[in-house]
């Protein structure tokens, strides 16, 4: 999946120049980078790229998008309402909420939440939908260990049966190890990509984001 001659600037300052980058389709893709490099602005362009072109998105925020006049029961049928009868759907919801471990939080509006279980039914809606292209900004930051790692275990499980592209931008190397398929380490200014390549270039990559 090609992203091509993106042009972004903030104010006065140029952010992304003619910048291209070639997704592997059907794969995981991680971008890395330093803190504040554009990593989220790339995402965020991504998704209105692919919107206009009517491409089904599932966008997984840093922050907290849910509707919050609705419960978690209603923020996750939103998604799914329109393809299945009832039953299905709750059938759907009980069991992402069940290996999310938030059975309880089932009509709970989001101020009845804590952060961490938000950003779980966030990662459920967003798991829910029947996607083409997946987008994670730094989705697991709020969840313990356990979680985490049942989420990673969804997603690759997700990759395999459905063979579709996901994008994920990460700090962790670990939560990188465990996903991306393929790396993109981005710096600079303009941004350009200055490393690419499998998880062999997992430890390059993250010490040189150190330094």
């Amino acid at each position: 999946m090609l992203i091509k001659d993106v042009n972004i600037k903030f104010d006065n300052k140029i952010i992304y120049d003619k910048f291209s980058i070639d997704f592997e389709d059907n794969r995981i893709n991680c971008i890395v980078g330093a803190s504040g490099c554009g990593k989220t602005t790339l995402l965020n362009y991504i998704c209105d790229e692919l919107l206009s072109k009517d491409i089904k998105i599932s966008y997984v925020f840093q922050e907290d998008r849910l509707i919050p006049w609705k419960n978690v029961f209603d923020n996750l049928s939103i998604v799914i309402k329109n393809k299945y009868k009832k039953e299905i759907i709750n059938n759907k919801i009980d069991d992402i909420l069940n290996i999310l471990d938030i059975n309880e939080a089932k009509y709970l509006y989001p101020n009845e939440l804590s952060g961490g279980m938000k950003q779980k039914v966030n990662i459920a809606r967003a798991l829910l939908y029947d996607f083409d292209i997946l987008l994670l900004d730094e989705p697991f930051r709020s969840l313990d260990v356990k979680i985490k790692n049942v989420v990673i275990n969804l997603i690759r499980t997700i990759n395999y049966d459905k063979k579709s592209t996901i994008i994920l931008v990460s700090h962790d190397k670990e939560e990188v190890r465990a996903l991306a398929d393929s790396i993109y380490l981005l710096s600079g200014s303009p941004i350009s990509i200055v490393k690419k390549g499998d998880k062999a270039i997992i430890d390059s990559v993250f010490s040189s984001i150190i330094r």
